[in-house]
């Protein structure tokens, strides 16, 4: 039986601000405002994949509905 994957998965910030479609500008000023959780590694910014999927759902769950 195969165990479960239990590697550590990082995004750059090139990474993340490509899946949400946005500059990497823009999600480094959401991180300095703490609204996405991210930490540095020798002074670059990464994102744990498991968390930043975390927040992605919980921000689905919270958007105002249109119409």
């Amino acid at each position: 039986m195969k165990k479960p994957d239990k590697a550590i998965k990082l995004l750059t910030l090139a990474e993340a601000a490509s899946i949400l479609k946005i500059s990497r500008r823009t999600l480094h000023r959401m991180i300095q405002h703490r609204q996405i959780p991210a930490f540095k590694v020798g002074g670059q910014w990464r994102i744990l994949e498991s968390r930043f999927h975390d927040w992605v759902h919980g921000e689905e769950n919270t958007a105002p509905k249109a119409g």
